[in-house]
């Protein structure tokens, strides 16, 4: 079956690349760029008229942290309600049998005292990052509208956690917590200088290595019914605190150069998961050293600073 997944070179697709010669009994087609800009429309559907997938992978989309949904709530909001709305449709116009499109633990209610599935549409999304939860949160909408007036059943929205690992998007102003972290620890011991780190460090957060979540959705499409929505993300919650100090200790980073920038947001406190559905698709589910993960990160992009996104 020949397998079509976007976003090749960001943190998810790139991840899948790695992870594909795993699975011969498909054929992988990686694409970035090459077709132009997927909030067009006509881009899109030339890529599926070449392309004539199977199944897809959708991993593509617009991201960024706390300061980056701040910033561009807008573009966030038009460029993925458009790349989402193109790629859903046109791989319905194309007969595509398995669809897989990446959303976003944004979806979810401020409010829940754990995040699951069917509670997605039970109030607002958290409001500093509103326009991205919502445009996320059409994905859902669209999987089940599709379903019901053209009888679409294969097709799964996955709700990642905060995804973290090589290849990531590195930016310090617009990226996620993680990379952002990262990136000014790397300029901190560089320059011999503080690191500072937005919040008061106490907001918790669970955190999943790509690798973990690219096995999930290449694994989904052996499955003969696909859930039409299920969250993938880590089994613990770990504060930020705890995440700077396992870093600093990664990178060999005096703690007492590390400052706490309380006049920044801490973003939501808490969003837990139910894993439910998760293990039930998956009962040997296991999840990656976060430690270890967390070495990966930071050395792949010492290694790799000149040329990571950023």
């Amino acid at each position: 079956m020949k397998v079509l997944v976007t976003g090749k070179n960001g943190l998810c697709g790139s991840s899948i690349m790695r992870l594909s010669a795993h699975y011969p009994q498909y054929t992988f087609n990686f694409i970035g760029r090459e077709y132009g800009d997927l909030t067009d429309e006509l881009n899109v559907r030339e890529m599926y008229d070449v392309e004539q997938p199977d199944y897809v992978i959708h991993t593509a989309a617009k991201v960024g942290g706390i300061g980056g949904n701040e910033a561009g709530h807008a573009q966030y909001f038009r460029d993925n309600l458009l790349m989402n709305t193109h790629m859903i449709h046109q791989a319905y116009l194309h007969d595509v049998q398995k669809m897989i499109v990446f959303s976003s633990v944004c979806v979810f209610p401020d409010d829940l005292a754990e995040l699951q599935e069917d509670k997605m549409h039970d109030g607002p999304v958290y409001n500093s990052n509103f326009a991205y939860g919502y445009a996320k949160r059409m994905v859902d909408i669209q999987i089940r509208a599709y379903k019901k007036q053209y009888c679409i059943t294969n097709y799964c929205s996955v709700i990642p956690g905060n995804i973290y690992g090589p290849s990531d998007m590195y930016n310090i102003e617009n990226g996620h917590v993680l990379p952002s972290l990262i990136h000014k620890l790397y300029l901190a011991k560089r320059d011999n200088t503080e690191w500072t780190i937005w919040g008061d460090g106490l907001s918790l957060r669970e955190f999943i290595y790509v690798d973990d979540l690219s096995r999930v959705v290449i694994n989904l499409l052996s499955k003969q019914q696909l859930p039409e929505r299920l969250i993938c993300s880590g089994d613990k919650e770990y504060s930020i605190k705890e995440i700077v100090e396992k870093l600093a200790k990664i990178a060999d980073f005096p703690v007492d150069r590390i400052v706490w920038d309380t006049t920044k947001p801490n973003g939501q406190r808490s969003r837990p998961s139910n894993l439910a559905e998760l293990y039930n698709q998956f009962p040997d589910m296991w999840f990656y050293n976060i430690d270890k993960g967390l070495k990966n990160s930071y050395d792949w992009f010492v290694e790799n600073y000149e040329v990571a996104r950023k």
